[in-house]
């Protein structure tokens, strides 16, 4: 997996859905994190690491919305795993960005 590696972090809104039996329930986050294009397979995925603590309920989520730096990326998730960087502990999530958009 070959990454555009930027280690600058921002702070994103992250919309999110947990699903229940009831239908799905959208959640919402402010995180701070860090987002980079990655290679997988031969297709083009955002990665999203978290930085901090983990939103409830999002390693159960099958989609994911971000509004971060002006711009929101929208897909399903493909992936998502705990990692060790830098000795700390983070979590990823890879998402397939289906929507490209620069907000106002």
């Amino acid at each position: 997996m070959n990454a555009e590696k930027n280690l600058r972090s921002s702070i994103a809104e992250i919309d999110y859905s947990r699903d229940t039996l009831f239908g799905p329930i959208p959640m919402q986050a402010t995180c701070r994190v860090r987002l980079a294009t990655v290679e997988q397979d031969g297709h083009t995925l955002r990665e999203l690491t978290i930085i901090g603590d983990v939103p409830d309920y999002l390693p159960k989520s099958a989609i994911i919305r971000i509004a971060l730096d002006g711009r929101i990326e929208a897909g399903p998730i493909r992936e998502h795993y705990a990692a060790d960087e830098e000795g700390e502990e983070r979590f990823k999530v890879l998402f397939e960005n289906e929507h490209r958009r620069r907000v106002h």
